[in-house]
């Protein structure tokens, strides 16, 4: 996993696809309410929304991203288990696209809902998680609905592995969006996966003595009009507090703006173990490299003086000066400074669409995230470098370390100079992936581009 067979690229604005899906407004908010409805009491509803919301890089044997499972390297494990919790497909892995075609409450997006209803009572107390997960699989199958679309940049400087890759339809908004997460573009399809959701919750057998009494469900389909309707974190945390639901932490990095009030709750029901670091320890990287990701990771998730973390760690020169032989073309000044802005602003819903664009900014887009950065409590911050990160664990012949960001070094085509890029996974940015370019050119590393993917 340390090589990687891909032409890495010149744009900063190169971004890859992955594995979203409904976010937690559904996945844990919208199951607990349905759970509450169906009869049961709060805290078995609250188990059953923290089993559903960790199938989202909740735990460790859900931390699959695209970016390492089909792009840095092959991996047949990451790419099914992916498809299993967010794209239930009867399609194998590896296979072409249109033989893994996601159809909503087909027979393998209700396997293993199927199963959860069928266990014995006695079981039901200790089985809420599992619940919890299979509900996740059925929800996402109407997410995820179609033929997954492959990441794919314009000029064809960067691939990911199609017969392994999973992302959006192009009909739900295609491999470089988050639309088809957002339930206020799907009204029909999220009232159809309530549904789904329901009748399945009112089938799991009682986890006490007490007999539970659902609530039908043409009693409650009406009070989703406004949950399905809502465009902001402000009006999704509304509706939520009108159900009687206050505590709503789960709503922290849906990629949905904040809205009339700034969010800044933590949802603290995620199992993963901490990292002891943020400096990586990962095998088998020259230590100059991982040196240099290690300082520049380090800067990036603490300050606040992008400029000055653009001419430390970004190419040599101005904006528009020549660059050595067989180097890539400088990625502008101005146009890194914004990217690395863009991915620490906390309010990723605000620009999550410049962040995800495939063109260099516009003045006028670099100022519109000049302004989100004024704005009080803009930025995300972390008590210690080491939570910014999710922990990652690479598959490979040795035993790794948790990391905070894994390095792949690159192939260059036509005997380019050495490039490599690190991935990682922000906490305030829980659905997507980021991950850095960089090339050695004249003796030193120095960042080219930056990359993202939607991701589960």
């Amino acid at each position: 996993m340390n090589r990687i067979r891909l032409f890495l690229f010149a744009s900063l604005a190169i971004t890859t696809g992955g594995a979203a899906a409904f976010e937690a407004d559904v996945h844990y908010g919208l199951t607990e309410w349905l759970a509450l409805q169906a009869g049961f009491d709060q805290q078995v509803a609250r188990t059953i929304a923290i089993g559903d919301q960790r199938v989202d890089s909740g735990d460790m044997q859900f931390l699959d991203l695209e970016l390492m499972y089909a792009c840095l390297a092959k991996d047949d494990v990451g790419a099914k288990r992916a498809g299993e919790h967010h794209y239930p497909s009867a399609g194998a892995i590896p296979g072409a696209p249109e033989q893994r075609a996601v159809s909503p409450g087909s027979d393998p997006a209700r396997k293993a809902a199927a199963a959860a209803i069928k266990i014995p009572p006695g079981q039901a107390n200790y089985m809420l998680f599992k619940l919890g997960e299979a509900l996740h699989i059925l929800q996402d199958s109407w997410s995820h609905q179609g033929t997954p679309d492959v990441p794919q940049h314009p000029a064809m400087l960067f691939s990911c592995d199609a017969t392994r890759a999973w992302a959006h339809p192009k009909a739900r908004g295609g491999w470089n969006s988050h639309k088809a997460d957002l339930t206020m573009y799907w009204t029909a399809d999220t009232s159809a996966m309530a549904k789904a959701s329901y009748e399945v919750l009112t089938q799991y057998p009682s986890p006490s003595e007490t007999k539970r009494k659902p609530r039908s469900w043409d009693e409650i389909r009406p009070q989703l009009d406004r949950f399905i309707a809502a465009s902001t974190k402000t009006d999704k945390k509304n509706w939520f507090v009108s159900q009687g639901i206050d505590d709503v932490s789960f709503l922290e990095g849906i990629s949905l703006k904040d809205g009339s009030k700034s969010f800044e709750l933590k949802w603290s029901e995620r199992k993963l173990p901490p990292l002891a670091s943020a400096q990586s320890r990962q095998h088998g990287v020259e230590p100059d490299l991982l040196d240099f990701y290690n300082r520049f990771f380090g800067r990036w998730v603490a300050t606040d003086n992008f400029e000055a973390l653009a001419s430390e760690f970004g190419a040599v020169g101005s904006d528009k000066s020549a660059r050595s032989a067989g180097s890539s073309p400088a990625t502008s000044k101005a146009e890194l400074i914004a990217r690395l802005k863009v991915w620490r602003l906390r309010d990723h819903g605000l620009v999550a669409e410049l962040a995800h664009s495939l063109r260099p900014l516009a003045a006028d887009q670099r100022s519109a995230i000049n302004a989100a950065a004024k704005g009080k409590n803009a930025y995300a911050r972390y008590d210690a470098p080491a939570d910014a990160f999710f922990p990652l664990l690479p598959r490979g012949k040795e035993v790794s370390p948790l990391l905070p960001f894994f390095v792949s070094t690159a192939i260059p085509p036509n005997g380019n100079n050495p490039r490599a890029i690190a991935v990682t996974k922000f906490r305030h940015v829980p659905y997507d992936t980021v991950a850095v370019v960089a090339e050695r050119a004249e003796g030193r590393w120095r960042v080219i581009s930056i990359v993202s993917s939607v991701d589960h």
